[in-house]
């Protein structure tokens, strides 16, 4: 991931203690992050974010793309990633498309919570995890976002073909329920 672009999804209700999501994309790859945060997060809150769920399995981007929050714009944020080697740069409110790859997830993670999402709203952060390995999996022409980025392509529920419903029915119900919302 030399290349990401970031974004904030806000003024999604309560979750497991988060109302916001980062959102994450390799520019290459189309590789997508999604992680909770609280709308009011610091900027060193979200940097130990980033660090947390991007850096520690992909390293240090070379280039960062952001909107103008000011998380991303404040001395904070800046000044880390100048110390770590990494170039921020901005969209701009005249040309967001600068950021559209990010745009695009986004409205992809909000009608795939959307269609999911139970009827209180409330359990939209652990749907996220499904959620990004279901982005990362849809076919783009010959590859996924999966394959671009790791090199493999992983088992799913889909690839097994065994016919097996298990000793315990609650196991059954729930890898039923994570199959169904993976297609």
């Amino acid at each position: 991931m030399d290349n990401v672009t970031m974004d904030f999804i806000i003024g999604l209700p309560k979750s497991e203690d988060s109302d916001s999501i980062i959102v994450v994309v390799d520019r290459f790859s189309k590789y997508a992050t999604f992680i909770t945060a609280s709308t009011d997060c610091t900027a060193e809150e979200t940097a130990r974010l980033f660090l947390k769920h991007i850096v520690k399995y992909w390293g240090l981007p070379k280039f960062i793309i952001s909107d103008r929050d000011l998380r991303f714009t404040g001395k904070f944020w800046t000044e880390l990633f100048k110390l770590m080697g990494s170039e921020l740069h901005f969209s701009t409110s005249f040309h967001p498309q600068t950021n559209g790859q990010t745009e695009r997830v986004n409205a992809l993670l909000e009608l795939y919570l959307r269609h999911f999402v139970s009827a209180n709203q409330k359990d939209w952060a652990k749907l996220l995890d499904i959620a990004q390995f279901s982005y990362n999996l849809q076919m783009s022409k010959a590859t996924n976002p999966f394959e671009l980025a790791t090199r493999q392509q992983p088992l799913t529920p889909h690839t097994l073909t065994i016919g097996y419903t298990g000793r315990s029915p609650a196991a059954f119900k729930f890898a039923k329920r994570c199959t169904s919302k993976l297609t």
